[in-house]
This record gives C-alpha cells, structure tokens and sequence, in this order.
C-alpha cells in the first residue's frame, strides 16, 4: 500500500494506475478516487484560492492542512491517541513524521529545522507528554521560534474526574510558553484552527503555540471541510520606519567619535546579515554580537568587537552612539554591562514592546531589521560625499586590523602553552575542527564556552553558526542539530555540546539520527564536569569568597567524572560509530573517519575528552565529589 501511494506521489506512476492498484486493495472506486483527487491537490497543481472540499477523518482534515502549509515533516513521540493520524500520513507519503523516543529531543529538533529553515516547524505528541516538553519549548519560546505543538488527549467525554492521563487544565501549563493556545472540541474547526496556529506561530515576532485535539475529535469520520492554501493567512509584515527617524538616527552615526553598532536574532530571521555589515563598513564602526540565537555577525572580521550578550565586548564603554539592530539591550539581566549614559540609544526592533523596556532610549525604530538597516545605509550615504565617509571609515577600519592583528597574536601565542596537551585543550580541538569542516558548514552549539568561535572561521559566506538557544535551558543541542541536517540536507553540520548538556536527557537522540540516517558530526567536549556551572558556583560561595574558610569549599555538584560515561559506548549500541580522544594525533584520525562516515550517510559522535578550566580560563583539576554508598547502609546485603 505505501508503496503504491509513494509511486504516485513520486508520480511514477498514472492516477489511473494508482485508482486501479487500490481497488486491487479492496477500495471501492468512490474511495480510490477521493484519495486520489486528495494526494493530486498537493502534487502538481496548488490548491486554488477558494480552497478545496474534502471529507474524510478529523486526522486527515489536519494533514491535509498541514499539507496546504507546504509542511512535510513532523516532529513528535507515539501515543495510542494519534492512532488516526499515523493512517492519515500512511496514506500520505508526503508527510512524513520525524520520530523522537523523547518528546524534549523532539522538541528541539522541530526548532532547530524552524532556524534554519525559517518556516514554521510541526510537533505532534501526546497530551500527557506537553510537560515533556516544556523545557526545550522554553528555549524555543525564548528564541522566538515559530513552532506550531499539537498534541492529542484522552476523550473529554468524562472531565473533572481525574481519569486516566486526566487533569483540569492540560492546555494551561504551556501557556507561559507559547503566543496562543487552544482545545479544538468542535469538529467543524479542525482545519481553521491548525491553519490558524501555523498563522500566529510564524507572524512576527514569531513563536510557539499549542493546539490541543481530543482523540474523539481526530477519529471522527465524514467530516467534512474546506482546505485552503495557508499562502491566503499570513501577515506580510514589511516594517517600514519613520523616515524622520531614520534621519535622526543616520545624522547621529555620522556625529559619533566612538559609535558601536549590536546586530541580533531579528538581522538573521530578515536575511540582513550582510546589509548589517556593509553599514558598520561604510562609517568603520565596530559591531558586537547581541544575545541571539544565531551567529548575526562575522566574528573573524576586524569591526567586531565581541560579545554584548552574556559577555564584556572590548569595545563596551565609552561609545557615544550605539546602535542595537534586532537584540535585547544590553543589560545586567542578560549578563551584559549597560551602555553608559551618556551614549545616545538607538534601538530598532521588530519585537516593538522589547524596545526601551527596561533603559531610556533616544531613537526608538519599531521596523523591520533589514528595513531599517537598508534605510540608515541610504540615509548615511546621501548626507555625506564618498570622500567625507572614506575619511570617518578609512582611520577605524586602520584601527581595527591593527587591533585584530594583535588579539590574533595573543590568540595563538596563548594556544601554544597546552597546544599538544592530553586531556585536550579547547583551542586544539577547534582548530583541528576548523582544518576538516566544509567551508559552509553550520555548527550547532550548546556549550558554556565561546572559546571554539574564533578558530571556526564564522564569516560572511562561510560557515554558520545556529544556537545556542538564549534559553540555556539543557539539553538542546543534539536535537536542534539534527533538525537543522533534516532542513539543510546539502550542507555540514557539526554539534558541539558538553557532556553535561549531553547527559541532560539527548542521549535519545541518538536513537533518530540512526534510525533516519541523519548525518551529522557530533563532538562532545567532555571535560567530566559541569565546568563553568562549578566555576560560577564558587565564585558565589561564602566560604570561597572568605580567605579563611577558602579552603574548606568543595565542589559538591560540578563533577561528572564517575562513573566515567563511555560516550563512544553509548553512539555503538545505537549503531553509531564513534571515537573516544584524548590526544591529538587520536583526534585528527578520528576526524578523519568521521568525514567518511558522513559522506557514506552516517552520523558520528567524537567524544572529545579535554581540560577543565578554572575562572581565569586557566588548566585546573577537579575530580572531588560526596562520596555516598547507599549499599553501604545496608544492614542485609539484598
């Protein structure tokens, strides 16, 4: 039977052999042909702008909505209650559901294909299994990712009963996290309200949003609705800003002795990145990555200056005009220092209630990122000659190279100290990373250090970087780099996440890459610690922080070293090959292998076994933990 319906689908073979072939099947010509005029509305010809009449199953009403989005993959779990749904994808080859055996790694690879795809991801699980996954839907909520959760649930015949996978309220404990959420209970509203959730998820600011359906609803048969193509509901936003403002803001860039320009998630999600970078060039200012969860800005170009986002850029203080495009400002909130007071604030956003939320701002542009930044570029250039900008952009852009020139001299000299060091040093590993990535590679991270983006040669038209996610939120990274392999097919993806965030509950995503065959390159940076967690720990301790007790702290919680995880162990028993390395020589084999391993269509996992760093980004050992026996307790040994 499916492979019937793929042949048709394929369009191998003739609609009146595929109608021919059911009735083979026990269909009767009046059924034969109703799936057959169904698959052919989404195969060569698009819906019409009137939509199209169909009956069938509540289940089959949503896929075929689903359908009419364009959207082919869903990411979810199994539940005895999506029993219609999985006959509604049988019989619709093109939809295809992108099993998880984790609804929190689901989760994260349903986001993780939405960034870098940029439409709007389906994630289908079962009701009682929303708690699941609440903690990657915050990261995806704090990254504004437009996710469209649906979830089925128990029949609603009986409520108020506390039933089986029963409680009062199952939509309200995802509503923190999402921008709508509703329980379809009339049949009639099945396709409007799944048309209605791609709609509110993907309208700008996007984000995720939760739709509930009562098993009877899905199961229900005959129902009969219209499909219309989503391409009739969305919200075409071009945000265009008030020239006025755009005047004021350009006059004050061409003013400024020290302006500094901050570039975030929204310059991605419009595509803006190179615009952005062509205005920092065109007056030299230099620009910082905000808190995003994209790479916005080329980290390897002598304009940037650092990280204004978890982070002290070097060009933080002293700037008289700054210029934040698409970002959260910088604030304590986000571990970042305030601009001073003195700087004149110019924040443009698309995210409008995020602008002046918690500092004054003196220009503040509620527009589009790449409407604004093409605005301010032609408002820049017709207020000043060519030879007037050459003269503000030539000395900065001087400034800059001999600045970056020197910081990459530190850079390598500083590398040097533990460069053939075992456990490995971070700089070693990403700069053995750097010398066999493709040059358009994504790397996907979840790590609590920066240390690897300077080695990966994230610039403009090389390599990306997608997360992490601003949620910080563990146990994302995995997941979200495969989702980004499933939207970018063509491309290198690599994932880099610690061994903490690893443990924390991704192991299971090792079960989809092998089953799907998805081929990417996962390095665990593994240090046997919850590294920086451990530092940040310390540096809060009371009894650290007093020079007379400092030598009574532990770390209590920070180790992870026994039992010693055999990562390398974990990838074989889900038939993924992997390396365990603690040299360099080990490493560039292992390397070596893995890119075989991806050509040949196979995931590979490297675990990579580095140095703990102390708060200075200093080698440190620590392997103390509480040792508790319970066995030890025992007063019968059963």
């Amino acid at each position: 039977m499916r492979e019937l319906l793929k042949h048709y689908v394929d369009q191998t073979i003739s609609r009146r052999d595929f109608t021919a072939g059911l009735a083979a099947l026990g269909f009767s010509a009046v059924a034969a042909e109703s799936l057959a005029a169904s698959l052919s509305a989404g195969l060569t010809h698009p819906l019409p702008a009137a939509g199209v009449n169909f009956k069938g199953t509540g289940a089959e009403i949503f896929v075929e909505t689903l359908r009419a989005a364009g959207i082919r993959n869903v990411f979810g779990t199994t539940a005895t209650g999506m029993s219609s749904f999985f006959d509604a994808i049988t019989l619709r080859p093109d939809v295809r559901m992108i099993l998880s055996i984790s609804e929190s790694q689901a989760t994260s690879m349903a986001q993780g294909f939405e960034l870098a795809s940029f439409t709007t991801a389906a994630l289908f699980v079962p009701g009682v299994a929303v708690p699941s996954t609440l903690n990657n839907l915050y990261n995806a909520w704090k990254d504004r990712s437009a996710i469209a959760v649906f979830a089925d649930g128990p029949s609603s015949e009986y409520p108020g009963r506390n039933g089986f996978e029963q409680m009062d309220d199952w939509i309200q404990p995802a509503e923190e996290f999402t921008k709508w959420t509703w329980q379809v209970d009339k049949l009639s509203q099945i396709s409007e309200m799944t048309r209605r959730a791609i709609k509110v998820a993907q309208t700008p600011p996007g984000g995720p949003v939760h739709i509930r359906f009562p098993n009877e609803v899905l199961a229900a048969s005959n129902v009969e609705q219209i499909i219309y193509p989503q391409a009739r509901f969305p919200v075409p936003a071009p945000m265009l800003p008030k020239p006025e403002l755009i005047e004021a803001a350009a006059r004050a860039l061409l003013e400024a002795k020290r302006p500094v320009l901050c570039a975030g998630g929204e310059v991605t999600r419009a595509f803006a990145n190179a615009s952005f970078l062509r205005l920092a060039e065109l007056i030299g200012a230099p620009f910082t990555q905000g808190l995003s969860c994209y790479g916005d800005v080329p980290i390897r170009h002598p304009l940037f200056g650092g990280h204004y986002g978890l982070g002290f850029p070097r060009v933080a203080g002293g700037q008289d005009v700054f210029l934040n495009i698409g970002a959260p400002m910088p604030d304590p909130a986000i571990i970042a220092p305030p601009v001073p007071r003195t700087a004149k604030v110019i924040q443009a956003r698309v995210e409008m209630d995020a602008i002046a939320m918690s500092q004054p701002v003196d220009i503040a542009i509620a527009a589009g990122a790449k409407e604004t930044i093409v605005a301010l570029t032609d408002a820049i250039k017709g207020m000043a000659t060519a030879e007037r900008l050459q003269s503000i952009a030539a000395p900065r852009m001087e400034a800059a190279r001999a600045a970056a020139a020197k910081e990459e001299t530190r850079r390598l000299e500083a590398a040097k100290e533990h460069w053939n060091a075992s456990p490995l040093s971070w700089e070693r590993v990403s700069a053995e990373l750097d010398a066999v990535l493709e040059p358009e590679a994504v790397i996907v991270p979840e790590l609590d250090y920066r240390i690897p983006y300077p080695w990966l040669n994230v610039a403009e038209g090389g390599r990306r970087i997608v997360g992490q996610t601003t949620g910080f939120a563990l146990g994302w990274g995995v997941g979200a780099a495969i989702g980004v392999k499933i939207a970018m097919p063509d491309e290198e993806v690599c994932c880099l996440v610690g061994d903490g965030a690893f443990l924390f509950g991704q192991i299971e995503s090792l079960w989809t890459a092998s089953r799907y065959e998805i081929p990417v390159l996962i390095v665990i940076m593994n240090n046997r610690s919850y590294d920086n967690e451990r530092n940040r720990i310390e540096g809060l301790s009371p009894l650290w922080r007093n020079q007379d007790t400092r030598s009574q702290w532990r770390d209590v919680t920070g180790y992870l070293g026994r039992p010693e995880v055999d990562f390398a162990g974990l990838a074989k028993s889900f038939e993924i090959e992997g390396a365990t390395c603690t040299r360099p020589d080990e490493l560039k084999k292992a390397l070596r292998r893995a890119k075989g391993v991806l050509r040949e269509g196979r995931p590979f996992l490297i675990d990579a076994v580095i140095m703990q760093l102390d708060r200075s980004l200093r080698r440190t050992v620590h392997t103390w933990y509480p040792k508790i026996s319970i066995a030890s307790e025992r007063q019968r040994k059963v």
